[in-house]
């Protein structure tokens, strides 16, 4: 057995493990969500440690390829290839889960009438000549027979204390026909849901006031699952090779939601009994594992989901912390990779009420867009990957503290940082501000090239010169020296970097060209744009045109609307009226699987180049 210290800041622990142990699984296995994008693979470089003490025993190729020579000569290794041999104590950087997260949205006018209910009741007492059940006697005091169904046996064994706790004064709880809770006294004025925005990347939940509508508080953090790869393929990938997989990443899943519902209550002074309701919104595979259902086929053609309708279950049989006897309501999706994130977004927007034409996307991992009016829409996944969540981008990292989320070089280098502090990496929109700025003043070409002989077309250009560089073979830009950084390494761009952002930039460039090849239309017949999600509110829409993100034929027309996603669950939470809407537009939606267009394979070419933005 060998002893491992794993240090964090002022933080340290002593952990022991057999000889040949893989590091990454024992950070995992004790809980450090180290950032993996690449789930183990020894390609992205994010699960970087600093080996303080220990055998430094010879690095393997990829990892000289991945961290280059003078890291690893500084004692820097990748969590995932090193294999423990000896006793070692190492040095890890983790960032806070509270993450900058989009939590804001466009709102419409909706009918307040929540999927959960409450009503106040004084019973008639029992008599002689009045002897009917304690249940009955709910029933027909309030409802005259209606159909309303008491189901939970609990329920029912508790109905004699209940009603008389109070003198015969009680309040119904009630989810459609059903009384799924019984109160004493009367508490019609508590009453609260969480609609929860569940991402690869982040999860946003809501408190919501159900007898008003009114949103009482917001909260956040970055999906612990990160540490198992950036995307769902990846995610998908660790549950089909790990026997307890499911299990490992639903638990992580539940934990956030808890942590998520202990937040709120906290904020808002209530306790979790008094929320009866959720709503979530996410993409199909993360719903999938929050239900802990197998989501094997969702990575492999034909990509078959085990569901994409409503899904309506207990909490607690999620072992989620609300009132035990509250529901969870998944809202629908559409297919494997367009979920019901999407179908939110859309109900959001109103897209399915529109006459005029309207194009929505999300420009996250997956790059969901969707493209249409109220007689039909068309849908697809671009795949784009996580870069522009900061993932594959060798110094790219989420929209944590310390993540530059803009860049300019007009007058010299300027950037600003989340959280005001010195710089630690890029997140996505400091990665497209970037490439953007070094395509106006030439130093990347139309290719994509950075030009190692660029020459400066002003004085205030001719500090550039010295940013442009070649380490480990591998031309890049530095942005941030290492002396102005707080890790006291240099932050990059790397032509690697320019090429993940050329591949993504252009999986969606070209899903947008195909959706609006089969719609039969235009780009002048589209007359919105809406940009969704924490990625598209944030990014500077001028730096996303010079790209080529989005078509240049679309300017003027670009709207940003928010975590729309977010706020379908909480429409739906507010309105149950729109659960068989968002059920509809599931339904009216035509998916169009991209792995099998031509078109998107020749648009995809075309649109690799900057040759038309610059």
């Amino acid at each position: 057995m060998f002893k491992v210290t794993v240090r964090n800041n002022e933080y340290s622990k002593v952990y022991t493990t057999n000889k040949g142990k893989n590091l990454l699984d024992l950070l995992r296995e004790n809980g450090f969500y180290i950032d993996s994008p690449c789930n183990g693979n020894g390609t992205c470089g994010k699960c970087r440690v600093k080996l303080i003490l220990g055998n430094n025993s010879s690095a393997r190729a990829e990892e000289i390829k991945v961290l280059g020579r003078e890291a690893l000569e500084s004692g820097y290794r990748l969590a995932c290839r090193y294999h423990i041999n000896s006793d070692i104590d190492i040095s890890i950087d983790q960032n806070d889960l509270q993450a900058k997260i989009l939590t804001e949205s466009i709102q419409r006018s909706i009918e307040l009438n929540p999927l959960v209910t409450k009503v106040y009741n004084v019973l008639e007492k029992p008599a002689l000549g009045n002897s009917i059940s304690d249940y009955d006697r709910i029933i027909i005091g309030e409802f005259n027979d209606n159909p309303f169904h008491l189901k939970n046996l609990e329920l029912l064994r508790s109905l004699h204390d209940v009603i008389r706790k109070e003198n015969f004064q009680v309040t119904l709880v009630i989810d459609s026909s059903d009384i799924i809770a019984v109160e004493p006294g009367n508490t019609v004025n508590t009453l609260y849901g969480i609609a929860v925005d569940i991402g690869t990347t982040t999860i946003a939940a809501y408190l919501i006031e159900l007898t008003t509508g009114k949103k009482t508080c917001v909260t956040s953090l970055l999906n612990p699952q990160k540490a198992f790869g950036a995307d769902v393929i990846s995610r998908i990938s660790y549950i089909m090779q790990n026997e307890h997989g499911l299990e490992h990443l639903n638990t992580l899943l539940v934990q956030s939601v808890n942590i998520c519902v202990a937040m709120l209550c906290k904020q808002a002074g209530i306790l979790p009994a008094d929320i009866y309701a959720m709503t979530f919104a996410g993409n199909t595979t993360m719903q999938h594992i929050l239900l802990k259902v197998n989501p094997s086929n969702i990575a492999s053609a034909p990509f078959v989901p085990v569901f994409t309708s409503v899904v309506k279950v207990k909490a607690r049989e999620l072992s989620i912390d609300i009132n035990p006897n509250g529901t969870a309501y998944f809202l629908p999706g559409v297919s494997a990779y367009v979920g019901a994130d999407t179908v939110g977004a859309v109900l959001t927007v109103g897209m399915h009420r529109q006459a005029s034409t309207s194009l929505l996307i999300d420009i996250g991992t997956n790059g969901e867009i969707v493209l249409g009016d109220k007689d039909g829409m068309y849908a697809c996944s671009a795949a784009a990957g996580p870069a522009f969540e900061g993932a594959n981008i060798k110094n790219g990292m989420g929209s944590v503290n310390g993540a530059i989320n803009s860049v300019s070089l007009k007058h010299g280098i300027t950037f600003t940082t989340i959280g005001n502090t010195k710089p630690l990496g890029l997140c996505g929109t400091g990665v497209v501000d970037l490439l953007a700025e070094l395509l106006e003043v030439g130093i990347v070409d139309e290719t994509g090239r950075i030009d190692m002989a660029w020459k400066p077309d002003s004085p205030e250009q001719e500090a550039l010169c010295e940013r442009i560089t070649s380490t480990d073979g591998v031309n890049s830009f530095i942005l941030c020296k290492a002396d102005e950084t707080l890790s006291g390494s240099e932050i990059l761009l790397t032509q690697r970097d320019i090429r993940e952002i050329q591949n993504a930039k252009a999986a969606i460039a070209a899903g947008i060209r195909v959706l609006v090849k089969n719609a039969g239309i235009w780009f002048e017949d589209i007359k919105n744009v809406y940009l969704a999600g924490g990625f598209g509110s944030y990014i500077n829409i001028d730096s996303a045109l010079k790209i080529g993100l989005i078509p240049v034929e679309l300017e003027g027309r670009i709207i940003s609307v928010g975590n729309a996603a977010a706020q379908g669950a909480i429409n739906v939470l507010t309105s149950k009226a729109l659960l068989p809407v968002a059920q509809e537009i599931s339904k009216s939606i035509i998916y169009i699987e991209l792995s099998n267009s031509k078109d998107f394979n020749d648009y995809y070419i075309d649109c690799m180049t900057f040759e038309q933005e610059i």
